[in-house]
């Protein structure tokens, strides 16, 4: 039986997602931080769902190569997708009212392209995945594995550490149902 992405690049993908529990966007407008991080948990947590059930079906076994890769590039695709709309909303939850607010949802905004960004890049890769054995298969998909693994370990997560959005977001229930 072949497994078409390992538990660890799922988890990989949740840890990223689940960093921005706390993060927010860049739009025009100021407003508190309890209404950003309630708007960027909001946007969040429809890719974080979307994640979590689509693994099921990418970390079971399967029977064969080619049915590993189709189940893994509409995991890809799916999550890439979901991730444009997270993206989307982060960029319309506006601006904090905080000390560099401007900066700090500009960098999470970034963040977020960076992860869309990433699954894209998977997702083209995972196209040329071979599929003539298992066992070449596995270790291309491992492969693969790690390269998202290395691009999504090289997202600036600076954006989430700000005291300020942590708080508000330790207190808004939209951001109590993340992962994180």
């Amino acid at each position: 039986m072949v497994h078409s992405a390992s538990l660890r690049w799922t988890l990989a993908l949740l840890i990223a997602v689940s960093l921005c529990a706390s993060c927010g966007s860049s739009g025009s407008s100021k407003i508190s931080p309890a209404s950003y991080v309630r708007a960027v948990c909001a946007a969040i947590s429809p890719l974080e769902r979307d994640v979590v059930a689509r693994s099921q079906a990418v970390n079971k076994p399967s029977a064969s190569a080619t049915k590993a890769k189709e189940t893994l590039q509409g995991f890809l695709a799916a999550i890439e997708q979901a991730s444009n709309r997270a993206l989307s909303g982060i960029r319309s939850a506006g601006t904090p009212d905080i000390s560099n607010g401007s900066a700090v949802a500009g960098t999470i905004v970034e963040a977020f392209t960076q992860l869309r960004d990433a699954i894209h890049t998977a997702g083209a890769k995972a196209n040329s995945l071979p599929t003539n054995s298992p066992s070449t298969y596995s270790a291309a998909a491992q492969a693969l594995n790690t390269s998202v693994r290395s691009s999504l370990s090289n997202i600036d997560a600076s954006g989430f550490r700000n005291p300020d959005i942590e708080k508000a977001a330790a207190k808004e229930p939209a951001c109590k149902t993340l992962s994180a």
